[in-house]
């Protein structure tokens, strides 16, 4: 006979769902006040989970989303290797493999049961991303490995609390190989001590309302999720919408590698096909079955989830993944992953972003509010190691780089915001970092001519310097980005991406004599290097103390053709700094005067000039369509200009700017569009530092108006 679930009132259930969300927040706290990692404490790169007794995910924390999103993969590994015999009250389990839920070697997991009067009755689990967990590079960043056997050693779950008592021998282990064993001691407590205290507060509620009543309130949390997340699907059309991204540098050598999705939603159901998919790369950029599911869920959660619990349980029963093994984004091992959370998890989430983006601008008029351009564009960091002045080691992952967010559709992106797939994510207070370590921040500013051209611009991103301070030694400095060889930040709607990212080291630099010299640099022209040393999306550097590095990250994606742009707002931001004159002419037509205010005349004429370019320098394919009427009742909108009308013979797509009809709805419109073709470096000066690539932006416009509607990255052929 089945055991009925008892009957929750939904003042109970109302209740008891904000409480364990309130205890997700607060397991979350607890890690970053115990934690001795400046990356964790300063800048949030960790995150937590509460999940039910068969390890379906109830409650994500709001830190870095796709670290705790595959925590269901590392629980549901660790009941079927163990068992439930061998999994016990007390008992806590560890793992840093990405084929067991880990994202990459570097995000060490621990997971715990919970139990009340013998009954296992949920789990909760931590992910820390460590400074260092041993391989070839400091901070496990391990660039020209080839596999698996050349990163850091794998841990696959293992016991590392027995009934309460930690096992030594599990511990020594975990920390014999890493360079910070220390601080990966003091985070390993945080992950315990944190989660110890979760399964009390649990406990407590049990002791409440009962062991029925909060095993039912579990059940009803994730049927609430997954009964919102599905009406809010079905309000949105159904269709399928392809995006599609590269990934530069994988490790060893400039290759790109394409990733695809067909997102098709259907009813209340979405289906992501990442068919089509390069295969896994030689080299670290690659991530598992798990940085799939983080790349899709960082995305999922705050566009589907924005006001109820980030349930990864409930999210699940929403969507079907199909994806080949042995792709770069569900890769087989022994490939290697020690990158895979910035690179193909970080790209499978932009992938995400794209597609979905396209579907919510088809919608209604209050979906595509929804819509936002790519804000993060992946990531642009170094660790660096030492030696202080007084010989102690040191190790230091620089988690600064933050990009600009994406353009709305209805304002722009937010300067320098980070991200919105890591909300409580932030930038390390300066005087703390250099507190800790031998280096001194030089500048940190805001960038302009970064930003992604729109109606609505992205936010611009962030450039920083650094350079030794305090020491004679020289330091190892282990560069990674993505994005140098193309811009990863795409607009929507017609708006232009963002900029390239670089880590460029100066030698020579002359930054101590400007020091001496009663002058402090603030950006770097000014400064006369011996050297510009431009390095490749992953590689590594020696640093002198009269060398600097120099960080250049991306803005964020446009939202529409940038000549629809108010001018008053390409001035304002022209007056503060974030946009150049030679920029608003170029890319808004925008023409200033003298006291950078907007000549309404020249203004227009510089427009004109724009317009008539895009129809002198485009194509505009065989059988383009125009002729049909587009006069009839408006059925839906394609994004800005777009919109589907009726028509004598059915459905007509046209431009709602200037009434040119492209043809039936069922058409591509890029297949009527005038494409205009144009090299990346001519978007921004930023650009011209690019690493080679054969990548190129395709503008699709009205034939009729020559307003821009969709833009795209592609390789030339």
């Amino acid at each position: 006979m089945t055991r009925q679930e008892p009957e929750v009132d939904i003042v109970t259930f109302e209740v008891l769902r904000h409480r364990l969300w309130e205890l997700n927040d607060e397991m979350a706290l607890m890690v970053g006040r115990i934690s001795g990692a400046p990356s964790v404490y300063e800048s949030g790169d960790f995150n937590v989970a509460i999940l039910t007794p068969d390890g379906q995910g109830l409650y994500t924390g709001v830190f870095v989303v796709r670290q705790a999103s595959a925590l269901d993969v590392v629980v549901q590994n660790v009941i079927r290797m163990f068992g439930d015999d061998n999994i016990h009250d007390g008992d806590a389990f560890m793992t840093s493999d990405p084929w067991y839920g880990a994202l990459h070697a570097m995000d060490a997991a621990v997971v715990m049961p919970v139990f009340h009067d013998g009954v296992r009755v949920a789990w909760t689990g931590v992910v820390v991303h460590e400074i260092d967990m041993g391989g070839s590079r400091p901070g496990s960043w391990c660039v020209g490995a080839r596999d698996a056997y050349q990163e850091v050693p794998l841990t696959p779950p293992v016991k590392i609390v027995d009934k309460g008592v930690v096992r030594k021998d599990v511990e020594t282990t975990f920390l014999r190989n890493s360079r910070t064993p220390e601080m990966n001691a003091l985070n390993l407590r945080a992950k315990i001590a944190a989660q110890n205290m979760t399964g009390e507060r649990l406990r407590e509620i049990i002791d409440e309302y009962g062991r029925d009543t909060f095993l039912a309130v579990q059940q009803k949390i994730l049927d609430y999720v997954e009964r919102s997340i599905r009406q809010r699907l079905s309000e949105l059309p159904d269709g399928t919408w392809y995006a599609n991204a590269f990934l530069d540098h994988d490790g060893l050598a400039n290759r790109l590698y394409r990733l695809r999705l067909a997102l098709t939603k259907s009813g209340d159901q979405l289906t992501f096909d990442f068919s089509g998919t390069d295969p896994q790369a030689p080299g670290t950029i690659n991530c598992a079955w798990s940085g799939l599911v983080g790349g899709i869920l960082q995305v999922a959660f705050p566009l589907l989830c924005y006001d109820i619990p980030w349930s990864h349980g409930a999210v699940m029963r929403c969507i079907d993944i199909v994806s080949q093994e042995g792709t770069i984004n569900n890769a087989l091992f022994p490939a290697g992953t020690s990158m895979a959370t910035v690179n193909a998890c970080q790209s499978t989430g932009n992938l995400v972003w794209e597609a979905m983006a396209r579907m919510y601008g088809c919608g209604t008029d209050a979906l595509r509010e929804e819509v936002i351009a790519l804000g993060y564009g992946g990531v642009n960091m170094s660790v660096i190691a030492g030696r202080h002045g007084d010989d102690r080691p040191f190790v230091n992952l620089f988690t600064d780089s933050v990009g600009g967010g994406g353009a709305r559709s209805f304002g722009d992106g937010i300067d320098t915001c980070g991200n919105f797939i890591a909300p409580a994510y932030g930038i390390p207070n300066v005087e703390r970092i250099e507190s800790l370590v031998p280096m001194l921040y030089v500048y940190r500013r805001e960038r302009e001519e970064t930003a992604g051209a729109g109606q609505f611009r992205g936010g611009v991103g962030l450039e920083y310097m650094l350079v030794p301070h305090g020491t004679d030694a020289p330091m190892e400095a282990v560069l990674f980005s993505t994005g140098c060889a193309h811009m990863e930040t795409k607009g929507v709607a017609g708006g232009l991406p963002g900029s390239i990212q670089r880590n460029v080291v100066l030698h020579d630099a002359g930054i101590r004599d400007a020091f001496a010299g009663g002058r402090v640099p603030t950006r770097l022209e000014g400064l006369e290097p011996g050297e510009i040393d431009i390095v490749e999306a992953k590689d590594v550097r020696t640093l002198t103390p009269d060398d600097a590095w120099l960080c250049l990250c991306t803005g964020g994606g446009g939202y529409g053709d940038p000549l629809r742009r108010d001018p008053e707002l390409t001035a304002r931001d022209v007056r503060q700094g974030l946009c150049t004159n030679e920029e608003a002419r170029r890319l808004y037509g925008v023409v200033l005067d003298n006291f950078t205010r907007p000549d309404a005349d020249a203004t227009q004429a510089c427009r004109d000039d724009i317009r008539a370019a895009r129809r002198a320098g485009g194509t505009l394919p065989e059988g383009a369509h125009g002729k049909m009427p587009f006069d009839g009742r408006e059925l839906f909108r394609v994004g800005e200009i777009l919109a589907v009308r009726e028509g004598s013979d059915g459905p007509v797509l046209g431009c709602r700017e200037c009434g040119h009809a492209f043809g039936r709805a069922s058409d591509d419109p890029r297949k009527h569009a005038l494409l205009i073709e144009r090299e990346i470096e001519q978007l921004s000066p930023v650009n011209t530092w690019r690493a080679e690539s054969d990548v190129v932006l395709r503008e699709y416009a009205c034939p009729g108006c020559a307003t821009v509607f969709s833009t795209d990255l592609q390789r030339r052929d």
